[in-house]
């Protein structure tokens, strides 16, 4: 008899096979659950381009975890089937799958995390909600750190964090550079002819194209277009920006505050999913 699965429900901002949903997970047994779900694209207004690239983001990993023996159920968006929520579609795929649970990683939205409090309630299955320990510091220890002051300011938290971490400091626990940021030098004019480094480009491939359309057409009211749409929206062509953009952050310009066209923003920001 087929042992019933363990549901691993993998997040848009979720997309790496380190995440803590997926670390034990198993091809064999479990079935991964992804989708696109309507109340995420409409509880504020979005630029089109961030709902397509984080759609393409997912069906590429999607795609990745396949390829890796995962077995995926993902929900797009056209879906006629798509009740619109991440809890109704996780119910479904609970009652197709015949799941026996639910893993899943903490969202990184409160908003998401509010709404997670009834998963369980409409799943009628146990659900497990793990740390993201992606970042540096665990909420635990952010609340510690909170607790009790009057106003919460990120550089006193940064500074904190420098010296828990080892980061930027230097062995006599002084800051590198001598001084805790140098936001004064990071804010200079840009130059009157600004000879600007190559941006990094990605073609987009069949998948993206399929969801450019997609949202093209679903989201045609939204403010901001699809033009130019050229994102790394897999991990391999995220390590490829990456290593393009770091040496161009080490320009002599990017010290300098961007009052200009995209063309040149686009030198010194970079747009790619997480690795």
């Amino acid at each position: 008899m087929k042992r019933k699965p363990t549901l691993r429900f993998i997040l848009g901002d979720q997309l790496s096979r380190e995440i803590s949903s997926l670390r034990d997970a198993d091809p064999a047994r479990d079935m991964v659950l992804m989708a696109e779900v309507a109340e995420e694209t409409v509880y504020v207004p979005h630029h089109p381009k961030k709902i397509a690239f984080l759609f393409s983001a997912m069906r590429h990993f999607a795609l990745e975890l396949r390829n890796e023996g995962f077995c995926v159920d993902y929900v797009t968006l056209a879906d006629p089937a798509n009740s619109g929520s991440f809890a109704s579609e996780l119910a479904r795929a609970v009652s197709r799958h015949q799941a026996v649970s639910v893993v899943v990683t903490h969202p990184g939205e409160w908003r998401v995390l509010d709404a997670m409090q009834v998963w369980e309630q409409a799943a009628g299955v146990p659900v497990e909600i793990r740390e993201d320990d992606r970042f540096v510091c665990p909420l635990p220890r952010f609340r510690r750190w909170a607790e009790g002051k009057r106003q919460l300011r990120m550089e006193f938290f940064y500074r904190e964090m420098r010296r828990a971490t080892g980061l930027l400091m230097e062995q006599d626990g002084e800051p590198v550079g001598g001084r805790w940021n140098f936001d004064t030098e990071n804010r200079k004019p840009v130059p009157a002819r600004l000879d600007m480094p190559p941006a990094f480009f990605v073609k987009p491939d069949a998948i993206t194209q399929e969801v450019l359309a997609l949202v093209g057409t679903r989201f045609a009211g939204n403010f901001g277009t699809l033009d130019g749409f050229d994102y790394a929206v897999t991990a391999s062509d995220a390590r490829r920006a990456l290593a393009h953009l770091l040496p161009i952050r080490c320009h002599p310009l990017a010290t300098t505050r961007m009052r200009c066209g995209r063309a040149k923003i686009d030198c010194f920001t970079q747009c790619f999913r997480p690795i």
